[in-house]
């Protein structure tokens, strides 16, 4: 717990600025990001056309798991309080949140995502940005007195293990698929 308080303390207190405010403010918003996910999945879906599709659909349901078993499980099974909640010296540039702290759903989400198309991409340097993305939002929850480091390194795990199941499931039901193709192209010859 010491070492969540004085990481959370350099995080919220320390580096507070009113740039990092407005910053953090904007990068975890996800109402700022409905923009670039629909480019993203476009983007997808013209690059890679059907499979493009799919790795859109599979994001969609990372994120709809991760969410919901962030939100409706393990928050309740663990029932942390947020530290905006119980600390006096935390500051709250983006309001106080009611919800429990653990897991972090932005870190849940986002590094699940990061870790789907990690798995999913055969070029590992495609996806090597998105966790440089999911590491920055993370950051902002602690920045923004929400949650502890902890909460953020529990989501991120979480997601990661979700992530990577999701995309070898993923990975599997492609080349399964391919195989099936293969042996259909051979037998019309």
């Amino acid at each position: 717990m010491s070492i969540d308080l004085s990481v959370l303390y350099f995080f919220n207190r320390t580096l507070a600025c009113g740039f990092l405010d407005t910053f953090f403010d904007a990068l975890t918003n996800v109402h700022y990001w409905f923009p670039a996910y629909v480019l993203a999945g476009i983007v997808l879906i013209y690059r890679f056309r059907w499979r493009g599709v799919w790795m859109v659909i599979g994001a969609v349901m990372v994120v709809s798991a991760t969410d919901s078993l962030g939100h409706y499980l393990v928050k309740p099974l663990v029932h942390r309080v947020r530290p905006c909640n119980t600390i006096s010296w935390v500051r709250l540039p983006d309001g106080k949140r009611g919800d429990e702290s653990f897991p972090s759903n932005h870190a849940l989400n986002n590094f699940a995502v990061a870790t789907f198309f990690f798995t999913v991409w055969a070029r590992k340097k495609n996806a090597g940005w998105l966790f440089a993305v999911a590491l920055l939002i993370s950051v902002g929850r602690i920045y923004q007195g929400l949650h502890y480091p902890s909460d953020v390194l529990g989501g991120a795990a979480i997601g990661a293990v979700v992530g990577y199941a999701a995309g070898t499931l993923f990975v599997v039901l492609f080349q399964r698929r391919r195989t099936v193709q293969d042996e259909l192209e051979s037998v019309r010859l």
